[in-house]
């Protein structure tokens, strides 16, 4: 081989194994970014729960038949009504 040819490869191989480092850090700062990433979906996700917890607690509160009773009796003005008895007075049979 030539000292041209030699040249030539030596540059060639610096030059690929440039073009690598610089693909590897890209790739290391893209993992990263993905991490980051990951544990804000995380945070953001168990906020979520947790609203969604207490909505759905509040919901179930607000309308259980004991608050459905007494909005209806505070704010309607409605009465429960005493039930009627019924008696059977067949004493013949």
């Amino acid at each position: 081989m030539s000292l041209n040819s030699k040249t030539f490869v030596f540059f060639l191989l610096i030059f690929f194994i440039t073009f690598l480092s610089f693909e590897k850090i890209k790739l290391s700062w893209e993992v990263a970014k993905l991490h980051q990433n990951h544990e804000n979906l995380q945070v953001e996700y168990n906020k979520f729960k947790d609203h969604n917890l207490k909505l759905v607690t509040q919901y179930h509160s607000e309308n259980s038949i004991g608050i459905i009773e007494k909005q209806s009796k505070e704010v309607l003005g409605m009465l429960k009504k005493k039930p009627i008895t019924i008696t059977n007075n067949e004493e013949g049979k």
